[in-house]
């Protein structure tokens, strides 16, 4: 239901700088605090659109310290969106180098209507229009991103939407347009950005997801439209790539290194001081060429990186949700399916630890599940099966020794539709759908059905099936327990074990049930040797899967942290050294040259190597400063380039490059 809000005074209308905005952000990860949200009805407040977005009937204003939302959405949604992109914003800020200027006096506008027809309403309001190829657009004109949520779409992709039109919003606000840089750059970072986790209690966010599970996955389309197209990483500089995803992949590619994020940032600050849409792919190319590298060492480098990954999941039966290390199925795929997504963690593999892999923070195994471990002699596997939503109904668990229905294919059969140029001038059309999975493969299966039964189909994999009642004591844990239970699954040399676990939170133990099935030889070989699946049908299910990843703990997301992938408390120091290293080309001393390597040699080390390279920073850079004046360089050049060495990256100024 719609909120309908009377009408607001000027006055009733908070100032930016009068609303709290409090997030704890710790890298790529916000925690929501105290977020200021207020309704101020029909009272258009003071955006970057000036007077080009107005009222619509039945939609309400909805403001915070940094945007301004335009919706017909009740409150409960309009609360939401306000406070994801809040979380967002010091990624925004930090992924752009620059805060908007003015925005502690403007806000940024987003219209997010709740069909296509309402979004058609308030387009018309504003006197504009849009062919509808897609969820979202971004109009330069009015400065203001407009989305709905499509038909049948997840509730991720509602989220990944308005924070990728809003990245296209604050690029926009900022430079004045997106197109003062190339494609790739532009949709790549938008979909980085966007591709994220959310946990719903208490709201926090991780953005510049590489590796996670829902769709899109442009980790997972990304490497497949790679393998079809051998696009290499000029080729993508050049063109934005045929697919999303290899947009996606460079933007990473050059984002996910610590020497490369530098240096990306070196050419995102040349390319904004730039500022043109005349020669942009000319001027990058130079750009890139002068601050990375000639471009077939790029490639060859790029190709190498890319042959290095491997997306997790695939998503290939609908359909799915992710909340934290939880992954929550509707479990209404078509033709009596199963809700399938694969996971490409062979239990006999060992586990090795890869800091772009699964890249969200990691929360802590059930007590219910466990242990679980791979590359053992007897691997085992497990899940959290939480029937809370759709208490008694379906099944849900785990496939093992799944072979995908087409082997290979990582694409979506349904795929959003490609970006369409838009017919009216000054329009940023951001094509995306909702996409559907490739298939169901084969597997056999370790279910809980109803809250009743545990069943091992194992028909697709030639053993034989069963169906064993849950002993009643069990199931009465079940639902005392909050409709949740563990599932552990061990591959023995010569059977399948499967122990179930759940807690009566009144009892002072675990209940647990267990039952073994026997495996032949070849059939135990593919169960240890193929991925597996996490699977659910005719429910609303949580299912929480634990395999032995690799992973490491995260630190304590709620101690503030620099928002970069490393969190490295040194980032403002080691951009100051690259940028005076730039600024001075071959004239930079042996001790500049040093002494920034030694700090971008630590950034991925932890923060021992951090702070130590961060106090080396602190104890050589005034030596650095008297080299530098005398190295030979040009005394404005030397001045230039101590200047940057000591900015802050934010200080950077948006406007023609000075000459050199």
């Amino acid at each position: 239901m719609a909120v309908w809000a009377s009408p607001a005074s000027a006055a009733e209308v908070p100032p930016p700088d009068k609303m709290a905005a409090e997030v704890t952000v710790s890298g790529r990860t916000s925690t929501a605090g105290n977020i200021h949200i207020q309704c101020v009805g029909s009272q258009v407040p003071k955006t970057f659109s000036e007077d080009k977005v107005t009222n619509a009937p039945g939609f309400s204003w909805w403001v915070s310290r940094h945007w301004a939302l335009k919706t017909d959405y009740a409150e409960d949604k309009a609360r939401l969106y306000l406070t994801l992109l809040e979380m967002a914003y010091p990624h925004l800020v930090e992924a752009f180098g620059h805060e908007i200027p003015g925005i502690g006096e403007k806000r940024m506008a987003v219209c997010y209507a709740s069909s296509e027809r309402r979004l058609r309403d308030a387009l018309a309001a504003d006197g504009v229009s849009w062919d509808f190829s897609g969820g979202g657009i971004t109009l330069e004109a009015p400065k203001c991103a407009y989305v709905f949520p499509g038909a049948d779409t997840l509730l991720y992709h509602q989220r990944y939407i308005v924070m990728h039109e809003c990245t296209h919003l604050y690029q926009l606000c900022l430079l004045g347009s997106v197109y003062t840089t190339p494609r790739w750059y532009y949709e790549g970072l938008a979909d980085a950005l966007a591709s994220h986790v959310y946990e719903a209690g208490p709201p926090r966010l991780t953005v510049q997801v590489l590796d996670k599970a829902t769709l899109r996955n442009f980790l997972d389309s990304g490497l497949a439209a790679l393998r079809q197209t051998r696009a290499t990483a000029e080729t993508i500089h050049d063109t934005g790539g045929s697919d999303r995803g290899l947009a996606f992949l460079l933007f990473h590619y050059f984002s996910d290194d610590p020497d490369r994020a530098q240096r990306l940032r070196l050419w995102r600050d040349e390319i904004f001081r730039f500022n043109s849409a005349n020669r942009t792919l000319t001027e990058s190319s130079r750009l890139m060429r002068e601050i990375v590298g000639p471009w077939n060492q790029t490639n060859a480098d790029f190709r190498a990186w890319t042959d290095a990954r491997q997306s997790t999941f695939h998503f290939a039966e609908w359909g799915w949700e992710q909340d934290g290390d939880t992954l929550w199925a509707y479990g209404n795929a078509e033709s009596g399916r199963m809700s399938e997504t694969d996971v490409f963690l062979a239990p006999k593999e060992k586990p090795e630890y890869d800091p772009l892999r699964m890249d969200w923070p990691q929360g802590p195994m059930s007590p219910l599940v466990g242990p679980v471990a791979r590359g053992t002699a007897e691997p085992a596997v497990g899940c959290l099966i939480d029937f809370s939503q759709t208490p008694g109904e379906g099944r849900a668990g785990l496939g093992l020794g799944v072979i995908p229905a087409q082997a290979g294919e990582v694409i979506p059969r349904r795929q959003p539709n490609p970006d369409k140029p838009a017919a009216t001038s000054g329009v940023k059309v951001i094509s995306i759908g909702p996409g559907k999975a490739s298939g169901a493969g084969t597997y056999l299966a370790i279910l809980i059905e109803k809250e009743k039964d545990l069943v091992m189909d194992g028909s697709a994999v030639g053993t034989k099936s069963e169906t064993v009642a849950i002993p009643e004591k069990v199931r009465s844990a079940i639902l005392a327990g909050g409709h949740q239970v563990g599932m552990t699954v061990r591959i023995a040399p010569a059977a399948l074990e499967v122990t179930l676990r759940t807690r009566d939170p009144k009892a002072s133990r675990a209940e647990e049930f267990q039952a073994s099935w026997p495996l032949a030889a070849e059939v135990r070989e593919r169960l240890v040797s193929r991925p597996l699946a996490v699977l659910s049908r005719d429910g609303r299910h949580g299912v929480t899967p634990y395999f032995d990843d690799g992973r490491r703990a995260e630190p304590d997301l709620s101690i503030p942290a620099p928002a970069n992938r490393w969190r490295n408390p040194g980032d403002g120091q080691l951009a100051g050294l690259y940028r005076a290293a730039w600024a001075l080309g071959a004239k930079a001393p042996p001790s500049l040259i040093g002494l920034r390597d030694k700090m971008a040699a630590a950034v991925d080390k932890g923060p021992a190597a951090q702070q130590e390279a961060l106090a080396a920073h602190g104890a050589g850079v005034a030596q650095v400063i008297k080299d530098i004046e005398q190295c030979g360089a040009a005394k404005e050049t030397a001045a230039r380039a101590i200047a940057e060495l000591t900015a802050a990256p934010s200080t950077a100024i948006i406007g023609k490059t000075p000459a050199r």
